[in-house]
């Protein structure tokens, strides 16, 4: 990402964490291990669901990356635009993060965060 954007690699790690913060990704994806999946297509869906959120948020990082600032700043500039889009969705993220955590709700998370990096 740092190449990509031609951003000093702690610019954007800084800003890839406060992303994760942010959004209190660490808590949904820590609580995955506690998903019971019964067959190979629940595991894929799981498999599925964490990469698009990996997805999402490396699009994010280099989205917020691109408005000259890093960390936390970068990720409080590139929500101003997009305040009511982006509160809604870190709602529902939060909520989904502190509700025990299901197959389901990771891949409503994970379609968020997607459609939210859509931006």
């Amino acid at each position: 990402m740092a190449d990509r954007a031609g951003k000093p690699v702690a610019e954007v790690a800084a800003t890839y964490f406060a992303t994760e913060a942010f959004f209190q990704l660490d808590r949904v994806t820590n609580a995955v291990p506690n998903i019971v999946v019964s067959d190979y297509f629940d595991r894929l869906a799981l498999d599925r669901a964490l990469d698009s959120i990996g997805d999402a948020e490396r699009r994010l990082t280099a989205a917020m990356v691109g408005n000259g600032h890093a960390g936390a700043g970068a990720v409080e500039e590139w929500v101003r635009p997009r305040q009511a889009e982006v509160e809604r969705i870190r709602s529902a993220i939060h909520e989904i993060a502190g509700s025990g955590l299901t197959l389901s709700k990771l891949s409503v998370a994970a379609s968020l965060l997607g459609d939210l990096a859509k931006d």
